[in-house]
Formats: structure tokens, sequence, C-alpha cells
């Protein structure tokens, strides 16, 4: 790595972005690199806090013990630039999550002393410090965007999707969350985010709200990347109709009820046919829908036709298929 290459990284950084390059290479005398390999923890939870860390590639993955979970969960991902463990070692307290690499990663380290001393002897770095916890403060309270625009890639084996999308909502960020495979040849979803909420939405064929109910129903593989970038809103065509927390409890709670759904027609290969003369059908939010289906099973239809066939979501079609089936309207 070069001189430059470490001087920029961490101008990148909101933490020292106002020092000189001369100061910043000071500092980088006294700080080290360090790399993880995929698995690797940086810290768990408990262990004392004696180091900061600044992301310089790839991202870590934040986990928290729950009284309602057996184990471990991802709470939230960090990207270049960003940083971690200074509340440890300003209170001392010991380290409140586990922090691991679910790909590689690499990050520049400054030991406890060494960040002490620099609060002393630079006073913009204890003010730009202040001014990361004020952020912070301000996102976990008020509700205030961040400043700092989010680097985020990888590999979704690796990753749970879900929670790069809260880790993107609860940092109020803009930008396009991407994710595709054979190197980005094959584009699968996009997700535009404006200011901690989710404009518009395209999995496949599914857009809209049906396209985030579909990431939590169908698990997708791929690489996935987000950067941060300026969208003006007037020229953002919105699809989504609720706000992002909103999107993302019904989310869940279609998941949930997808499960008991798919118990009802265990076989999504089965064939269904019409059974009645015509659809009758009093839903009204949902009777363009029942409309699609009614009219691909008069030759017959499995749920993975319907689902090749009709863009919606999964739970929404397993749902309209069933209330047919307990009409007596299909076979």
């Amino acid at each position: 790595m070069s001189d430059t290459d470490e001087i920029e990284f961490l101008k990148s950084s909101e933490l020292f972005e106002n020092q000189s390059r001369e100061m910043l290479r000071a500092i980088t005398a006294q700080g080290c690199f360090r790399a993880l390999s995929a698995g690797d923890f940086l810290f768990h939870q408990g262990e004392p806090g004696n180091d900061l860390f600044i992301v310089k590639s790839g991202v870590l993955e934040i986990l928290a013990t729950r009284s309602d979970a057996p184990g471990p969960i991802p709470v939230a991902y960090l990207g270049r630039g960003e940083v971690l463990g200074e509340l440890a070692l300003l209170t001392g307290s010991p380290r409140s999550a586990a922090a691991r690499a679910p790909e590689r990663a690499e990050l520049f380290t400054l030991a406890k002393p060494v960040f002490l001393d620099l609060m002393v002897t630079m006073p913009h770095f204890a003010r730009n410090l202040c001014v990361v916890l004020a952020r912070r403060l301000e996102t976990t309270t008020l509700k205030a965007p961040r400043s700092a625009a989010k680097q985020l890639q990888g590999n979704l084996r690796y990753f749970d999707l879900a929670t790069v999308i809260q880790t993107l909502v609860g940092s109020h960020q803009t930008g396009m969350l991407t994710v595709a495979r054979e190197g980005g040849q094959q584009r699968i979803a996009e997700i535009l985010f404006l200011k901690g909420n989710i404009a518009r939405a395209k999995l496949r064929q599914v857009s809209g709200d049906d396209a985030i109910f579909q990431l939590f129903q169908s698990p997708l593989d791929g690489e996935f990347s987000f950067i941060g970038r300026s969208v003006a809103e007037d020229e953002v065509q919105a699809d989504i109709t609720m706000p992002a927390i909103s999107l993302l409890m019904e989310s869940v709670r279609l998941q949930d009820e997808l499960q008991l759904l798919r118990a009802r027609l265990p076989d999504p290969e089965r064939v269904y046919r019409q059974k009645a003369g015509q659809l009758h059908w009093d839903e009204t939010d949902s009777v363009d829908l029942a409309a699609a289906v009614w009219a691909r099973l008069k030759k017959g239809a499995s749920v993975n036709d319907l689902q090749r066939e009709i863009p919606r979501c999964t739970y929404q079609l397993y749902r309209v298929l069933v209330m047919m089936i307990d009409a007596g309207q299909v076979r």
C-alpha cells in the first residue's frame, strides 16, 4: 500500500476529513492496518475496548445478542470510512456488540494510548470525534439524516439482505442498492433509497411494495452493492406506498403468514384448475390479481407457474389461490 493510498483513505473518513496531509501521515505512522479473512471476528461482545477502528475496505457486520434470539444476530453493516470502537475507548465500558467480517476486510487501527494522545494534541481530531458522536445521537433520538454516504458491497452468501436494507434505512441513506450475478452482467434487483425511505424497488418482474415483500419471501444469491449518491426528489418516480419502517414490518408479517399458506399447499408443482363456471370475488383490493390468477387456471397452473407469469409477490399468489380453493372455485 502506498503512502498516498493511506492518506486518501483517512481523508475519506469523517473522523480525519479536516486534517492536513502531514498530520495524516503522522497518524498512519502511529497506527497499523489489519486484514480480516471471511468469518474473522474483530472483537466479541463483552470484551474490553482497547482500540479504535476505521474500515478501509470490505464490510464489517455488527452482531448483538438479544433476549428473544437464540444467538447473536446482525444489526448493522459498516463500510469504507466508518468508525467503530470509539465509545468503548471513551467510557471504558466493554464492547456492546461483536464485529466480524462476512468476507475479507481491512481496517486501520489506533491503540488506546495513541487515541487519547490525539485527543489532547489535535483539537481537530477531538472536534471531529464529537461530530461523529453527535450525528449518531441525532440519528438515534431525532431520526436526523447522517451526512456520510455509505459504501457497502459483498456476496449474499455471507450477508443478510434484510439487515443491509435496515442499515440503509436506519442511517437515512440516499442511493441505489443493486443485486446482480455474473460479475454485474445480470441485474436481479434494484432498490432506490431517498433519505432513509425506500422510493422505488424492482425484483425481476415484480416492482413496488411487492418487490420488497418478495425479498423477504424468496432469498436471493449474488453480489450486492450500495453507493450513496445525491438524488433529486422531483426526479424520483416512486412506486412504494408506505414508509420504510412500515414496509419492513409488513414484510416480516407476510413472511410469517406465507409459511402457514405453504403448509396448506405444500407441493408448488401441483396443478390447479377452475372448478366454478365463473369467478366470484368480493375483495376489491385484490380483484385484479384474482382475475389474473383465475384466467391462468383455465388451462391449469401450479404455484410455480403463477410465480413465473404473474408479477406479484409469492404471499399474494398463495393467498388468492387458497381463498379460491376454500370458496370451492378451484380444484
